[in-house]
């Protein structure tokens, strides 16, 4: 059982409220539920704040549908409209890349400006002080 459930077990009888209280002073158990109303003083708020943004919200939905009928578009316009817009392609150069590896062996690699290398490329970039666009090959 965690805390919250313990105190909710606690807290939602009276006999076991008297018994969880009955070494209190009258002073102590005063303070507590004037702190337990204020802590339902701030939940009541709150509350009302986040009714407050719900009827905003749909209030400016209702705004829109309106808006939306007097224009004639559904929402199924809406949605047709994203199904038919194509999809963006990312456009990668590829370029042929030239190093040497710690043996000394030349090795030409196909890849891009961006992304994974492979290891003896990037010891190869380190060991030199080079950038990748250094190392493309003349053709």
């Amino acid at each position: 059982m965690n805390v919250f459930e313990e105190i909710h077990h606690r807290l939602s009888s009276k006999t076991r409220i008297r018994s969880l209280f009955k070494d209190v002073h009258v002073e102590d158990l005063d303070r507590i539920i004037k702190r337990m109303n204020e802590v339902l003083d701030e939940k009541i708020d709150a509350r009302g704040k986040d009714d407050e943004k719900r009827k905003a919200k749909l209030d400016s939905i209702e705004a829109i549908k309106e808006i939306m009928a007097s224009k004639g578009v559904s929402m199924e316009d809406l949605d047709a409209l994203e199904l038919a817009a194509p999809k963006r392609k990312r456009n990668v150069q590829k370029f042929t890349f030239e190093y040497e590896t710690d043996a000394g062996d030349k090795i030409q690699w196909n890849g891009s400006t961006t992304g994974r290398l492979p290891r003896d490329f990037q010891a190869y970039l380190e060991r030199s002080g080079k950038k990748r666009l250094d190392c493309v090959a003349k053709d």
